[in-house]
């Protein structure tokens, strides 16, 4: 019973373990690739995940929940969306790096608007990327982009602040702390 228990808590590793074992019996090869690809990628977060969450843990004790509020909020309106837009167009890092940020401004009272702004930013407008994007596309093509994926963010990240309720968030158990 205690192996069930730990197998569905941890349902995810074990799908994923089974599904590598069955690779490596059907297909050796494919198998070692998978897992010089997952080794790659779990090494690469290692690397970069420590700095995010030092920075993050700066940033949560530095900014006082009341200026996330006021620039980030409900009630920031076009100045919370341009911000969002640039805290996630100038952002290094791959997209996973913004998942403990968001959830910091979240307890600090950002809301599912800005915080989808920013997730979406990170992931598609990067500054860098529009640069390649321009150099080997062309400008033209870069700007249409750009404009359409700005639009694109701003409807969906109306939508999602209109269905999605703090209520709906998952609440982790230090939410009880005191916020600064």
């Amino acid at each position: 019973m205690k192996i069930l228990k730990t197998i569905r808590k941890n349902a995810f590793l074990f799908i994923v373990i089974l599904t590598y074992t069955v690779i490596f019996i059907f297909r050796p090869k494919m198998g070692l690739g998978a897992v010089k690809t997952s080794g790659y990628f779990i090494k690469e977060m290692l690397m970069i995940m420590p700095v995010v969450f030092i920075l993050t843990a700066l940033l949560e004790v530095w900014v006082p929940k009341k200026k996330i509020m006021q620039f980030l909020g409900k009630e920031a309106k076009l100045k919370g969306i341009v911000l969002s837009f640039v805290i996630g167009s100038v952002s290094a890092g791959p997209i996973y790096a913004a998942f403990p940020m968001c959830v910091m401004l979240y307890r600090k009272g950002a809301s599912v608007r800005n915080l989808v702004i920013i997730l979406s930013s990170w992931a598609v407008i990067k500054i860098p990327m529009l640069i390649n994007e321009a150099t080997f596309l062309g400008l033209k093509f870069m700007l249409m982009r750009w404009a359409l994926t700005i639009i694109a963010v701003i409807i969906f990240s109306w939508i999602a602040d209109k269905i999605i309720r703090r209520e709906d968030m998952p609440q982790s158990v230090d939410e009880d702390m005191p916020q600064s």
